[in-house]
């Protein structure tokens, strides 16, 4: 009996607050899409996919908010190299959303990242882990659905000097643009 009360009782605590926190202005989304490389990148990886986690606080009252993101990416090889590259990276950013009670609501976000890449080619295993600094900038839109919303957004990342030229061994920025659909609760 206690322990069903206990239950109880914790269960309507996460509701409470659940809505006290959404009621502050955090939410909690997942999503995935697809990468598309660009640039320099785009010479050997092909087009990958992606999943992402989200945590935005942005008050009701406000346009103005923060976001930050944790992903996962992975791209193939092209030219008959059989492997992978991946990213695996975080990005804090600002966010600005349009004020306006329509159903399609637009954002834009920016802000600086972390990228952590690493090369594995069958046969021949995998390079070092290199981690790198960048910014990136996007838009989007949220869609209500009730107490949760759908986004779709774009992004364009640059990961300053996060790829070395193999005939000059310079290191040049990276460049990719993810397009992103998931769920904000």
């Amino acid at each position: 009996m206690k322990s069903a009360i206990r239950g109880a009782v914790v269960g309507l605590a996460v509701i409470l607050s659940a809505q006290a926190a959404q009621a502050q202005g955090l939410s909690f989304g997942v999503g995935g899409g697809i990468v598309v490389p660009t640039g320099d990148l785009a010479d050997g990886t092909s087009t990958g996919w992606s999943g992402t986690a989200q945590l935005r606080v942005k008050p009701p009252v406000s346009p103005l908010g923060f976001q930050v993101d944790a992903f996962y990416t992975r791209f193939g090889l092209d030219n008959g190299v059989d492997g992978h590259s991946r990213l695996i990276g975080g990005t804090a950013d600002a966010v600005f959303a349009f004020p306006g009670a329509a159903v399609a609501r637009p954002y834009l976000l920016g802000g600086v990242g972390v990228y952590n890449g690493k090369t594995t080619i069958t046969g021949l295993g995998s390079s070092n882990a290199t981690t790198k600094f960048g910014v990136n900038a996007g838009a989007g839109f949220d869609f209500g659905l009730g107490k949760a919303q759908l986004f779709a957004e774009a992004r364009f990342h640059a990961i300053l000097k996060g790829m070395t030229d193999a005939a000059t061994l310079d290191e040049k920025t990276a460049y990719m643009i993810p397009l992103t659909v998931g769920l904000r609760f």
